[in-house]
C-alpha cells in the first residue's frame, strides 16, 4: 500500500513540474556566426534559433581590413524561426588574405527582447 502512494506522489510532482515550465516567459532569441573556409575565401553564415514560427529582424554588419584596404557589408531585415528551431538570415563570403581582420556583429529581436553575437 505504502508503495502505490508513493508512486502517485511521484506523478503528481511530475505534472505540476511540466506545467510549471510551460508557464515561463519566452526567452530572447539565440544567435550564432558560423565561420567556415571556403575555396575563395571565408564563409559567414549568420544564425538565429528559437521557437519554430517565431517571427523577428535582424541587422548584420561585417568590416574586413587589410593590406588592400577595408570593406563593409551591412544588411537587415525579417526572419521567420523554421520547424528545426532556426532560421539562416545571412551567408556571406570575402576573400581571404594572410594578413586581413575581420569584425562581425549579428543583432537579433523579437518580441521577447534581443540578442548579439559577434566574430
Amino acid at each position: 500500500m505504502h508503495l502505490i502512494k508513493w508512486t502517485s506522489l511521484v506523478c503528481v510532482s511530475l505534472v505540476f513540474g511540466c506545467v510549471a515550465a510551460t508557464a515561463l516567459p519566452s526567452s530572447p532569441p539565440a544567435c550564432e556566426l558560423r565561420a567556415s573556409d571556403t575555396a575563395a575565401g571565408l564563409m559567414l553564415e549568420s544564425v538565429v534559433y528559437g521557437a519554430p514560427g517565431t517571427l523577428g529582424s535582424y541587422s548584420f554588419s561585417l568590416e574586413k581590413s587589410g593590406p588592400a584596404g577595408t570593406s563593409s557589408v551591412s544588411q537587415g531585415g525579417d526572419y521567420e524561426i523554421g520547424p528545426e528551431g532556426e532560421a539562416v538570415v545571412s551567408v556571406t563570403e570575402v576573400s581571404k588574405g594572410r594578413k586581413d581582420h575581420y569584425s562581425a556583429l549579428l543583432v537579433v529581436e523579437d518580441s521577447a527582447g534581443s540578442h548579439r553575437c559577434s566574430f
